[in-house]
């Protein structure tokens, strides 16, 4: 989200792109939501579905078949479906971005449509966050490795300083613009001013906001703004980006001294640390939801997996490395299969599994894969997801990018200003009439939409002159 993956020259145009794939995606969801209207007009919404027993099994064991199967007809031989190497912008790491902001869009404009199914854990025990801090380091380390062999890490630090700081000036503009916003007569806000924490727990994402109408403005409101201590709870992340954008030039000139195993000791450690001393280290509203002592993890990993990403991808095609593969592979499918575990239900048509008691499932996520605190579990689940999918779209590149890279590439480069947008459309979404009545089929045509606006305002150009890319 915070870098280029642009090494040199222009993005090339996506492989098997036409111009009909847009016309087949839509007349798809269209009939997709025709299909759900008809259920729901009928009362056969099912209230979700649990396999147990041999079903169970039975599915569980399909998806390891399916997996082990994609696996090894992957590693047996190159074919024509593999990804071309020779080009300069990796259109994968593009791909996997576009992933990440289409599962963020989904959660963050709250609506029990189809596209659930597939955002709210499914691919693993991993939200869109985990996904786009440590892709913003892998990044960032591919991109200004490059540069630093071009230049000095002056100039590439003044560089990365101008980063964070139009990051910071654009979370300004976005919690005013939404607050003003919320002032308009008829406009309900309560999507983006507050948050629903469950059991009855909501807190107020803007506080003492309407103070700033006061004159004098006190000055602790300007104080708290600038902080970053209020504004949308679907955007507070960005205040994170801001600061890790300041740390990486150290990270970088580390990296450059070969100091890679200081700078994991001393990202791991702090992780280690922060786990058993909870620690905030500034007052602003991201360390509610993603502590920066914490989630800097993933930032410093993905930044030294983007430094050596030639090095290790050179490992990964040595006999020991596709060992390595393999087994990373296998964790990934044994973290689906527990994800399938889960006894919740995004919606009427999800499906999961009974394969662990729920009450030894609850165990394990609370202690394993709690999203605040980044539990073990889900830190190194974000790695198996990324180096899985990754693996993935290098053996099967051809068909799987001309299924969906005309969509998701797109949103991928410009994930940002996908973003910042997808902030006011959550908050036109919920004052959309008479899609707070629980209908999946207008939650899915909702979702639809909105993906579709942002992908025809990213591909014609639309105020990119005006909002941060």
């Amino acid at each position: 989200m915070t870098g280029d993956t642009r090494v040199r020259g222009e993005s090339p145009p996506v492989r098997g792109e036409r111009a009909s794939e847009p016309l087949i995606a839509a007349g798809l969801v269209a009939a997709v939501v025709v299909v759900l209207f008809l259920v729901e007009r009928a009362d056969a919404v099912p209230p979700g579905t649990v396999l147990r027993g041999p079903a169970a099994w039975t599915v569980a064991g399909l998806i390891v078949l399916a997996g082990v199967g994609l696996l090894v007809h992957g590693l047996i031989r190159r074919t024509a479906w593999h990804y071309p190497e020779q080009d300069d912008r990796d259109l994968r790491i593009d791909m996997l971005r576009g992933v990440a902001i289409v599962f963020v869009v989904v959660n963050h404009v709250e609506l029990p449509s189809l596209l659930q199914l597939a955002s709210q854990e499914t691919i693993g025990i991993v939200s869109g966050a985990e996904l786009f801090v440590a892709m913003s380091g892998v990044v960032v380390g591919m991109v200004y490795r490059e540069r630093l062999a071009r230049t000095d890490l002056v100039e590439v630090t003044g560089t990365l300083l101008r980063r964070s700081w139009k990051l910071y000036r654009a979370a300004l503009v976005v919690v005013l613009t939404v607050y003003l916003l919320t002032l308009l007569p008829g406009v309900d806000g309560r999507a983006v001013t507050t948050f629903d924490g469950g059991a009855g727990q909501v807190a107020n994402t803007y506080p003492n906001v309407e103070r700033l109408a006061d004159y004098p403005v006190p000055g602790y409101v300007i104080r708290d703004l600038l902080r970053l201590q209020l504004g949308p709870w679907q955007f507070n992340v960005m205040g994170l980006y801001v600061v890790l954008m300041l740390a990486a030039p150290l990270l970088l000139a580390a990296l450059r001294r070969r100091l890679v195993l200081l700078v994991l000791a001393a990202s791991w450690g702090t992780y280690a640390l922060s786990s058993v001393i909870a620690t905030r280290v500034l007052p602003s509203q991201f360390e509610d939801s993603f502590p920066l002592l914490t989630w800097q993890v993933l930032f410093v990993t993905g930044l030294t997996v983007g430094w050596y990403r030639t090095t290790l991808l050179a490992f990964v095609r040595r006999p020991t490395g596709r060992a390595v593969l393999v087994l990373v592979v296998l964790a990934h499918l044994g973290a689906v299969l527990l994800a399938a575990s889960s006894s919740f239900l995004a919606n009427g048509y999800d499906v999961r599994l009974d394969l662990l008691p729920a009450a030894t499932f609850d165990r394990v996520y609370a202690a394993w894969f709690d999203r605040r605190t980044l539990g073990l579990g889900r830190l190194l689940e974000v790695w198996l997801v990324l180096a899985t999918l990754y693996g993935l779209l290098t053996a099967y590149w051809r068909p799987v990018s001309r299924a969906f890279g005309w969509f998701l590439i797109p949103l991928g480069q410009a994930s940002l200003y996908v973003f910042i947008l997808h902030v006011f459309a959550a908050l036109i979404v919920s004052n959309v009439p008479g899609l707070d009545g629980g209908s999946i089929a207008a939650a899915t045509l909702a979702h639809a939409v909105v993906l579709a606006v942002l992908w025809i305002m990213v591909t014609r150009r639309v105020l990119f002159r005006i909002v941060t890319r």
